[in-house]
């Protein structure tokens, strides 16, 4: 008897204790935010941007009382639509929408003078609880790129649900647009952007990494950086080359093939093609996959002249020809001529953007300094007051070899 009474005493309290999750909120109540867009203000001209567009119905309304005097961003969040996502709704199937289709996710803009005001805004807009900790990507205009990182970053720094993870993107003109894209796959604009960029251990010409954590450590250090420049269509997002920027403020646009060359010097590359002119002087053109790329940078000293020594050491496997057909047996010439052509293409490739950062743009994206700091310490406490005006001037010196593995014909 007394076993059973504590039993029962044990149940009884537990019942008192374990009361449930009386304040859960269901899935359909959360507003996961998947993506931030950050533009110049719209000043009355409504989320489109222009008079007379769809948004600019809506300006007065995504107007709110500013402390500042004026407003200074617009902030747009990307939340799925749970009914509405196949991915997410419990009776939901798969694939993309079609033109047409409903949206998966609902864009708020909202314009203000911080983020913090902007977002309290937003929730008064919302039934949706808004939570953070997704947050897959951030994308910023251009115009507030230029206008420095280092002004708006705090907020996402401090923020308690934002991830340092946080992908960084640079759009020209609208960074609202990346996310108003209606995918054919992904069910979101948000999700779609971030799986480009995990592509770029297999694309030679994306940015290799540009997170939250690593943007302000660079911001911080003082160096300069590179992030990766999107744009889009209704349907389609593609990173197209990169932003510059020295220290926290952009200062131009690197094309693809810039990206490219800035990976192979600072040994970022993963993998990629060249292609070349065919090396007996007869049209046609030459393909290689790379396999392995090795660049190593030192610091020359010499007086009191500074150079840089660059080597890349590349591997890759012949993919064939345009143009023309190999049907005898190539020869070792041949090869090494093949090599030859693509080490040019290549180094004249790299010579191009490095001329390209040191004169026009005047950024040490191949960081430079930081190989100087650690290899030539008592050089650099020196010279890092006046590196700024060093850097343009200092001679480079590239060296690149190929090996090419032979493949087909090619034994």
């Amino acid at each position: 008897m007394r076993v059973k009474r504590a039993i029962h005493i044990l149940i009884i309290m537990s019942l008192l204790i374990c009361t449930g999750c009386w304040d859960k909120k269901e899935i359909e109540q959360w507003g996961y935010v998947l993506g931030i867009a950050v533009d110049p203000p719209t000043l009355g001209k409504g989320a489109g941007g222009k008079e007379g567009e769809e948004g600019a119905a809506q300006a007065e309304f995504q107007q709110m009382d500013l402390s500042a005097g004026k407003p200074t961003y617009d902030m747009t969040i990307q939340i799925p639509i749970i009914k509405e996502s196949p991915s997410l709704a419990a009776s939901g199937g798969g694939g993309g929408s079609e033109s047409g289709s409903p949206s998966k996710t609902w864009q708020i803009t909202q314009t203000g003078d911080t983020f913090l005001s902007m977002e309290r805004e937003i929730e008064s807009r919302t039934s949706l609880t808004l939570f953070y900790g997704h947050l897959q990507v951030l994308i910023i205009s251009d115009s507030v790129a230029r206008d420095g990182l280092d002004k708006m970053a705090d907020f996402f720094l401090r923020h308690r649900e934002i991830r340092p993870k946080v992908d960084i993107y640079i759009a020209e003109g609208s960074a609202k647009k990346i996310l108003d894209v209606n995918p054919k796959i992904e069910d979101h604009s948000a999700a779609y952007l971030k799986h480009l960029l995990l592509n770029s251990d297999r694309s030679f010409r994306i940015v290799h990494k540009a997170d939250l954590r690593t943007t302000m450590n660079c911001i911080r250090a003082g160096h300069d950086f590179v992030l990766p420049k999107v744009e889009a269509n209704k349907e389609e997002i593609k990173i197209k080359g990169g932003a510059i920027f020295k220290k926290a403020k952009m200062v131009g646009w690197a094309d693809e093939m810039d990206i490219e060359s800035i990976n192979f010097i600072r040994n970022l590359y993963r993998g990629g093609v060249i292609v070349g002119d065919r090396p007996d002087d007869k049209p046609g053109l030459i393909t290689m996959e790379i396999t392995r790329s090795k660049a190593k940078i030192n610091p020359n000293i010499t007086g009191d002249q500074l150079s840089f020594d660059i080597s890349i050491k590349i591997q890759g496997e012949y993919d064939g020809q345009i143009e023309f057909l190999s049907d005898q047996q190539a020869d070792k010439t041949y090869i090494e001529k093949c090599e030859k052509e693509f080490a040019k293409v290549v180094r004249d490739q790299c010579n191009r953007t490095i001329r390209k950062m040191q004169k026009e743009y005047k950024a040490d994206v191949f960081e430079f300094n930081k190989i100087l700091r650690i290899q030539k310490p008592a050089y650099w406490e020196e010279i890092k007051e006046e590196w700024d005006e060093i850097y343009p001037d200092v001679k480079v010196n590239l060296d690149v070899q190929v090996k090419l593995k032979q493949l087909g014909n090619f034994k």
